[in-house]
């Protein structure tokens, strides 16, 4: 039997990446692994845009995961005028100018067609109301991004709605976080591995890690006042902003979780057992 085909996918999360980079980095020393011989597929979302991004250009987990306990509190610092009540309404939450410069510093002016691995990082198009998938050139018909900065389209797969504001690559796309639709990007990845590489199916093995999942988003109130006056749960009106952290993050759970069943079933296996993805997260508060 031939080698395996492994695939390695990571979920989008915001800081939680920190969950991600360490446990690459544990792997890497354990096992001494080299992430590009090993592993001939990666995907990343949002965060996990930066880590398989990083991997794919030679970086180690071992930097990685030292750029996020480095730089992660300056990436994720609120702009100023966005704790001013009003003009919440109109601002994302953290400028994305802080980590442009950092995804540069550590990825260069490496771009995509440059990249030697297959590279798959996830975003939306938002003008044009379409996906839009970065790509390394490991096919023929990939002519689109070649010449776009590695470190350019992680910054537009990390552009979460409301988090961030939107990226415009390429003077022509303007994008934002790839979570919307692919937050875990392994069904995406072993779909073109499948399609592109001719990769069969039973041949695959994915490593699946995730940024954690919450149990509970909204729950019931248990204040009968409070239900008579605002209904049996709280936190979707305007004064509260829809409560937007939890309802954005409800989305890319339900993404993330979507992608590994489906993933399972398309390899014949059961999501809660499955031999071909191993899937590994953590439950959060």
């Amino acid at each position: 039997m031939s080698e395996p085909f492994y695939i390695l996918s990571i979920d989008g999360g915001g800081f939680r990446g920190l969950f991600a980079a360490h446990l690459l980095k544990r792997m890497e020393e354990e096992w001494q692994l080299n992430w590009g011989s090993r592993f001939r597929l990666m995907a990343g979302t949002s965060t996990g845009a930066i880590l398989a991004a990083g991997l794919a250009c030679g970086k180690s987990a071992v930097q990685l995961a030292a750029f996020y306990e480095a730089h992660g509190k300056a990436i994720f610092t609120p702009r100023l005028r966005s704790r001013l009540d009003l003009l919440k309404l109109f601002t994302s939450r953290y400028p994305n100018n802080k980590l442009q410069r950092l995804l540069e510093g550590i990825l260069g002016n490496m771009t995509l067609g440059q990249v030697e691995i297959p590279l798959i990082l996830p975003s939306v198009d938002i003008g044009n109301g379409c996906v839009h998938v970065f790509k390394s050139k490991y096919h023929d018909a990939f002519v689109r991004d070649p010449n776009v900065r590695v470190s350019d389209a992680v910054l537009a797969s990390c552009s979460a709605p409301t988090y961030f504001d939107p990226v415009v690559v390429a003077e022509k796309y303007q994008l934002v976080d790839g979570g919307l639709w692919a937050n875990n990007p392994s069904l995406i990845a072993a779909i073109d591995a499948h399609y592109r590489l001719k990769i069969p199916l039973e041949k695959m093995r994915v490593l699946s890690i995730g940024t954690g999942k919450s149990k509970v988003f909204y729950p019931r109130s248990q204040s009968k006042w409070k239900d008579r006056l605002l209904g049996s749960w709280q936190g979707w009106g305007l004064l509260t902003r829809w409560q937007r952290s939890k309802f954005i993050d409800l989305i890319f759970n339900l993404q993330s979780d979507n992608a590994h069943n489906m993933l399972c079933l398309l390899m014949g296996e059961s999501p809660i057992n499955s031999r071909q993805v191993l899937r590994l997260t953590f439950e959060a508060e």
